[in-house]
């Protein structure tokens, strides 16, 4: 039996009694974060575009855009959520996997919409998508990312392509063939990053799993088996399965896609990062440091001589460029983030406005932050295993009295080690949809994710999460 086959029968046949509490727990938690974030992304350019552009496209009215007043066909209605989710970069990221929430709440949220399915049942897909795409990454590893690849896009495709498929109860087959759909959809390139071109991935992936799911319930035949390859001796067709392709030869791990599978659930296991900062995901420990040294020493930009910032060969990778002019680079941007943090003594999502990032003070004070990766640090490259730790940084502010401002990090506010509790999240939340939803849909949105498990009707929750134009 090939990996596609075994995912296909873990999608299907797993008993929703299987599913420990722990992930149904954590699974509520994702959703009420991710909400928070889409609302607010829905007023982000990029979602108002692809909004725009679904409008003119039609489609039957079944699914709720989130943050708005409208409703479309669950593909495009996932397409739109799905950009909105990634807009701001502030959804989480889960370690040695992807940033998967962001592709799956929308995903699972439409299709239960859609086939008006229960609150329980939504969670049980999602957690199964979950675990889908966390296997397909584990087995992919790291050079999925390095040879260029933007994961989320590929992999969140299959983690709403498998919530799909068990929310609208196909067969094994039938998942097989729908997996095999998404695996000729999957893509998603590392330029884009620091440009709408990351919320499109995350939109493309849940309009592709959602087609894909669609597709294959209705008869659509691909290859059965195509994320595994088979070597004939002659590089024909069959040789490349998803894996080979995107990876290239024995770059991955079809061993690894079906170890464990329906034993170990990631979302029961405490990985997931919660951003408290947009931006990526490695910066977040220095800005941290950033802000209490800030506040704890009551600093001000004119005292500043020189911001020196050792990180890890990751963070270094994530945060990319040395200049931004606009919220998308300066997300990517460690030289501004650590002079918005320093100034602002906050990273919010003020603090990545345009107007903001172009602001004299902080362009000024960019200048003088120095960025570099010190050999200890530069084994902290990968999927976050083997102790890989993306956080681990050490920052220093040179004053012009002469004083030097010290601290290391090895973790941020959010993080499984300092996690995020149910209040920690909803206090997000209401930062992300104050002045979008009333604070009358603001409360009654965060009490409708928390009991979810036991929601009859989607109706009560997509309601409070509907917004004037």
């Amino acid at each position: 039996m090939g990996v596609t086959e075994k995912l296909a029968q873990f999608i299907v046949e797993t008993p929703a009694g299987s599913i420990p509490p722990a992930a149904i727990a954590s699974a509520k938690l994702r959703f009420l974060d991710t909400l928070g974030v889409t609302v607010a992304g829905s007023r982000h350019d990029s979602a108002r575009i692809a909004r725009d552009t679904a409008s003119l496209l039609g489609g039957h009215a079944q699914v709720t855009l989130i943050g708005r007043p409208d409703r479309t066909s669950v593909e495009l209605a996932g397409f739109v959520n799905g950009v909105a989710a990634h807009a701001l970069e502030y959804d989480d990221y889960t370690r040695r996997v992807t940033h998967l929430s962001a592709s799956l709440v929308p995903g699972a949220l439409a299709v239960a919409e859609y086939a008006g399915l229960t609150g329980r049942r939504m969670l049980e897909g999602f957690v199964i998508g979950f675990q889908v795409a966390t296997h397909i990454s584990k087995g992919l590893g790291s050079q999925l990312f390095d040879r260029g690849w933007h994961s989320p896009c590929l992999l969140g495709a299959f983690g709403v392509t498998a919530a799909s498929c068990r929310l609208l109860g196909l067969d094994v087959m039938q998942t097989r063939m729908a997996l095999g759909i998404t695996a000729s959809e999957a893509s998603g390139i590392r330029k884009n990053v620091g440009s709408m071109g990351k919320a499109f991935h995350v939109g493309h992936a849940v309009r592709c799993g959602i087609f894909s799911a669609l597709l294959a319930s209705r008869g659509f035949k691909v290859d059965p088996d195509a994320i595994e390859g088979v070597d004939d001796g002659i590089d024909g067709h069959v040789r490349f399965g998803l894996a080979e392709t995107f990876n290239g030869a024995g770059n991955y791990s079809l061993e690894k896609m079906a170890q464990d599978l329906g034993q170990a659930w990631e979302l029961a296991d405490n990985t997931t990062v919660v951003r408290m900062h947009p931006g990526h995901t490695a910066a977040s420990s220095a800005i941290d440091g950033m802000v209490d040294l800030a506040q704890e020493h009551d600093l001000l930009p004119g005292q500043v001589e020189r911001i020196e910032l050792e990180c890890t060969t990751q963070a270094m990778k994530l945060g990319s460029y040395r200049e931004a002019d606009d919220g998308h680079k300066a997300r990517f941007c460690l030289p501004y983030s650590m002079a918005i943090a320093l100034i602002d003594r906050k990273a919010g999502l003020d603090q990545y406005t345009d107007q903001r990032v172009r602001a004299a003070d902080v362009q000024a004070l960019m200048r003088r932050v120095e960025v570099r990766v010190p050999p200890d640090l530069k084994h902290h490259h990968g999927a976050w295993t083997g102790g890989v730790n993306w956080g681990e940084m050490r920052l220093s502010v040179s004053l012009k009295d002469g004083r030097r401002l010290s601290v290391a990090r090895s973790s941020a506010r959010g993080w499984p080690e300092q996690p995020a509790t149910w209040g920690d999240i909803a206090g997000k939340y209401e930062e992300c949809c104050t002045g979008i939803l009333d604070p009358v849909q603001i409360k009654a949105s965060i009490e409708q994710v928390g009991i979810l498990e036991d929601a009859a009707s989607l109706q009560p929750l997509v309601r409070s999460l509907c917004a004037g134009a």
